[in-house]
Parts: structure tokens; C-alpha cells; sequence
């Protein structure tokens, strides 16, 4: 008897980044379908995608004669232990443009790439900058959809990255760039500039009424946090 075969055809590899630092997400993901463009023969939903354990891809595949879906696919992500969440909608159209040498498919075409936020339940490495902040409303009600972004007083605000609150209005600023030892100087401080910006367009600029650090009430930007260390900020906003 013929041994049974089993082929696989790869529709995209999508690879996950912290958007701070832009290293690949190492922790286990969840990457799903929950719909799909309406294709006989195609798969079954939820479509999970396969973790690819030489590179922390992740594959939309398909087996044997199951139809590759082909269209806009929007993809769900979670990780199991909350240490990320998907917080900017990640649509991979199938199938793929092949542009690196048409029409010969190489390895590029079929990678996305696409940032995930770190939560409360990532645990920031030590040694490094980072703010756990919390935005509230007349000193009570949290305010989510914000888009914060946080960099070093002198240098021009950056386009990326930045942080979004959450539903009870918190939010995670990693600032790798600040080390206790810049430029052969040692900088036990850093002063920093902080931009909150309304959704859902994110270019109304709301300024916060007050800002309390863990050294008490800043007075006005810049403000002061300890280089190396993680910093909490409650922002209060009108």
C-alpha cells in the first residue's frame, strides 16, 4: 500500500513585535479567523494559525484539498497568559502579492509583520525604563481608546511608538532607549515629554489636568522618572 501523504500550502506567516522594541513576541499566541471570505472548500472557523517553531511565525495553512480562503482576512490575537493584546486591526488579504521577483514566490511575500502592545501581565525586564500609567477622569473614572506617547525632552516627538489605554485606563510605555548610562554619561534620571491624543483620528491633543508620579505631583512638563526602573503614573484629565 502507498504510505498515506499530507500537503500543506502556506497562505501568509504572520510575525508578531513588541511595539517598543520591534523584537519578535516570543510568548504563545492564539492567532484565529473567526470569518472568512465565503470560498467552497475552504476551511472550517475558527481558522487557527500554526506556530512555526524555528521562527515564532505564524502560518495560515491549508491541507490536502481544503481551499486556500482568498480576500481580506481578518485575524483575532490573544495570548493566553494576557502578557500582550492586539490593539490595532491586522487584516492579511490572500492570496499574497508576489513582488520580491514575479512570479517566483519567495519567503517575503508571504511575511507580515505587526506590533502587539505589552500589558500589566508583562513582566518588564530589569534594568529597563518603562511607565505603568493610569488615566482618570475627575480623579475617578478610567478613559480608554487613548493614544499616549512618551519620549525624551529635546528631541522631536517620535511617530512611533506609543501606548493605548485600556478599558480602565491603563496603559504600558516601554522606554528601552533610556538607559542609566547614555551617551558614556551616567543619567540616574531622565527627563521626559508626554504627548494623549483622542480617538478615534488621534489627533485631538487632551491635556492632563495633573500628573502624580511615585515621587509625588508633577508641577509641569518636563517630568522626572528614575532611569532603569519602572515608573507609575496616574494622569488626571478633565
Amino acid at each position: 500500500m502507498d504510505p498515506e501523504h499530507i500537503r500543506h500550502r502556506l497562505g501568509a506567516a504572520v510575525r508578531f513585535v513588541d511595539a517598543f522594541t520591534a523584537r519578535p513576541v516570543t510568548v504563545p499566541l492564539d492567532v484565529r479567523a473567526e470569518t472568512l471570505p465565503v470560498v467552497p472548500g475552504m476551511p472550517a472557523v475558527p481558522w487557527r494559525a500554526r506556530r512555526g517553531p524555528e521562527d515564532d511565525t505564524y502560518r495560515l495553512m491549508v491541507s490536502n484539498e481544503t481551499v486556500m480562503p482568498a480576500g481580506a482576512v481578518t485575524l483575532q490575537v490573544t495570548a493566553p497568559g494576557d502578557q500582550y493584546a492586539n490593539l490595532e486591526p491586522l487584516v492579511v488579504t490572500l492570496p499574497r502579492p508576489l513582488v520580491a521577483h514575479p512570479p517566483t514566490p519567495a519567503r517575503s511575500d508571504y511575511l507580515v509583520t505587526h506590533a502587539l502592545w505589552p500589558t500589566r501581565a508583562y513582566r518588564i525586564p530589569s534594568g529597563e525604563t518603562a511607565i505603568l500609567g493610569r488615566l482618570v477622569s475627575g480623579g475617578v473614572s478610567p478613559i480608554a481608546g487613548l493614544r499616549i506617547t512618551c519620549w525624551l525632552d529635546g528631541t522631536a516627538m517620535p511617530a512611533a511608538p506609543y501606548a493605548y489605554s485600556n478599558d480602565r485606563g491603563e496603559f504600558v510605555h516601554r522606554l528601552p532607549q533610556v538607559k542609566t548610562v547614555m551617551g558614556g554619561a551616567i543619567s540616574p534620571t531622565a527627563l521626559l515629554q508626554i504627548d494623549l491624543r483622542l480617538p478615534p483620528l488621534y489627533t485631538t491633543v487632551v491635556a492632563p489636568t495633573q500628573i502624580t508620579t511615585d515621587a509625588g505631583v508633577v508641577l509641569g512638563m518636563p517630568m522626572t522618572i528614575a532611569a532603569g526602573r519602572v515608573a507609575q503614573l496616574t494622569i488626571s484629565l478633565a
